[in-house]
């Protein structure tokens, strides 16, 4: 016993004031209320960014004065550089309100939703309210490629990425949501509907949805071909047994069929993913068709037309075989 409090007495000399005193959890920290950096959330669609930004100020702000302190923008709808002038300037300058009695966080936020469609003008005008309402308010800026903001945008929030879910948390989440709203569905048809989703959780919740009246109806029919279609699988098998055989008209026809179910951006990336594994493209073509699809899903990102995109990649896939 003697030689253990001898031990422990010597540890305690050792060790600094700095260290024993430090604090161990944000509570203990002494005076440092405001110290709230600007923000930037990127990563894929569906992944949780606006969710998390949404649940942290409602966390800070009570509902009285949420209005008030958080405001909330899409700025692929307002891209513009007016959009910075007259709502997210005007919304800076404004006082804080002092309705609240309540302990709260003395500073101001804006949220702004898929800021990377913003123009260059537009970001550039943004930073220079960043600097000159720093005192006030904060920004939390979210995208999806931060690559496309500019430099000194970023450098001024700290970032944090967002990775795509889990499958087993998508599956977790849909469960949830199945039990909540009463509509039955088995863990093999939560994963079908997670895979047609590629992580984006959002698209998944408005697929479960739309699915919701068919569970609830019973019709085990109208079920089945639902989720069979709510998956690309059978299209793209069909897709890459028959655009080797297929004329030009032929070809045209069935973009325009893929097209009509309404498939999403990377439809072509799947498409391209399942041709390497069955051998289909060869290895001379592999790298012409991989940068075709990258540039094809860039333009339809962009806003080009889904249908002429497609058609350019089935029609130089085509040309592969000739």
């Amino acid at each position: 016993m003697a030689e253990k409090m001898e031990v422990d007495y010597k540890k305690s000399k050792v060790l600094t004031w700095t260290e024993k005193y430090r604090p161990k959890t944000l509570d203990d920290i002494a005076h440092q209320d405001e110290v709230l950096p600007h923000l930037l959330f990127y990563g894929p669609p569906g992944t949780g960014k606006t969710s998390t930004a949404l649940a942290f100020c409602r966390q800070l702000f009570p509902r009285n004065i949420f209005q008030d302190r958080v405001l909330d923008l899409n700025a692929s709808d307002e891209r513009g550089i007016s959009v910075v002038r007259q709502k997210i300037q005007s919304f800076s300058k404004t006082s804080l309100s002092t309705s609240c009695k309540e302990d709260v966080l003395k500073l101001k936020i804006i949220i702004l939703d898929e800021v990377d469609a913003m123009t260059r003008e537009a970001q550039a005008a943004m930073r220079r309210v960043i600097e000159d309402f720093s005192k006030t308010t904060r920004f939390i800026l979210i995208c999806n490629y931060v690559s496309r903001l500019i430099p000194p945008v970023v450098s001024r929030c700290a970032k944090f990425r967002f990775k795509s879910l889990p499958s087993e948390v998508q599956v977790q989440r849909l469960r949830t949501i199945c039990d909540a709203e009463g509509t039955p569905m088995s863990n093999d048809e939560l994963m079908q509907v997670m895979e047609y989703s590629e992580g984006d959780l959002r698209r998944a919740v408005c697929t479960l949805q739309s699915l919701a009246p068919i569970l609830r109806s019973g019709d085990e029919t109208a079920r089945n071909c639902y989720l069979r279609g709510s998956s690309d699988s059978a299209l793209i098998s069909d897709l890459c047994k028959s655009v080797r055989v297929s004329n030009v008209p032929q070809i045209i026809s069935l973009t325009k069929h893929i097209t009509k179910s309404c498939t999403g951006v990377a439809f072509m990336r799947r498409c391209f993913q399942q041709m390497l594994q069955e051998n289909i493209i060869n290895d001379e073509n592999i790298a012409v068709m991989g940068k075709l699809v990258a540039t094809c899903e860039k333009r339809i990102l962009d806003g080009c037309d889904l249908e002429n995109n497609l058609l350019n990649f089935l029609l130089t896939l085509r040309e592969t075989f000739e």
